[in-house]
């Protein structure tokens, strides 16, 4: 066989494999998520997706490794939708940045940037944790509105992790964990009634320290699997 039957035969199968993963991602929603964290929110979005078979193409999980601060993380999922969008076929209906407040000195920045994007038309949504994503994990376990300071040496997110390692089974809680939505799947009512209350006293008051939007990307991913995956049974 020749070089150029060779060529010919490659092209054909580039071909066939973009139209099959074009086919594949107009059957429905498809989601993004960027987080902020190399680690803690990504392990937790992958072992979701993992048990709801929600499965590349349907949600691409991308950890931010273009720096950790909030406005890093909404350009790079800027550059990720652009990129996707370029290939031809049906754009990512929601991207989601998750990133935390803590002592982000972009954070409002970032924030500002996704409300022009949205305004642009591109489907960027913040999902944001004040103080930050370990209050979501917090929440399985209880509701407190107390607000989280940084102490000493101890930082604001150092003081959310004590808290939460006076949970039962969360005594040796670190970021690096890969089991924690398994763990607490079967609490994770109980953490979205909980930051839904949250939310409400926060736009009440006008204090966000502590509060979670974590819950409306959980709300969306489990809504995405009724229809394309599947929910396990509790």
């Amino acid at each position: 066989m020749g070089s150029d039957d060779i060529f010919k035969r490659r092209k054909a199968q580039t071909a066939a494999t973009f139209e099959r993963q074009k086919k594949s991602r107009s059957k429905g929603p498809r989601f993004l998520i960027v987080c902020e964290g190399a680690k803690t929110e990504p392990y937790y979005f992958e072992e979701f997706c993992q048990l709801h078979q929600l499965r590349t193409p349907r949600v691409r999980i991308a950890p931010n490794n273009c720096g950790s601060s909030p406005d890093r993380v909404v350009r790079h999922a800027e550059q990720l939708f652009d990129e996707d969008a370029q290939m031809g076929a049906d754009p990512y209906d929601k991207v989601f940045c998750v990133f935390d407040r803590d002592n982000h000195s972009t954070f409002k920045a970032a924030l500002d940037r996704i409300k022009k994007l949205q305004h642009d038309g591109k489907p960027l949504i913040a999902i944001t944790s004040h103080p930050c994503f370990e209050y979501w994990l917090l929440l399985h376990f209880t509701y407190t509105r107390m607000p989280f300071h940084a102490r000493g040496r101890q930082s604001i997110a150092d003081n959310v992790i004590k808290e939460l390692r006076k949970q039962p089974g969360m005594r040796s809680y670190n970021k690096a964990d890969k089991n924690i939505y398994g763990l607490l799947r079967l609490k994770t009512a109980a953490a979205i009634r909980h930051a839904k209350q949250a939310a409400r006293e926060a736009e009440q008051t006008g204090e966000k320290n502590p509060s979670t939007q974590v819950h409306l990307l959980v709300d969306d991913l489990t809504e995405l699997a009724k229809s394309h995956g599947r929910v396990p049974a509790s």
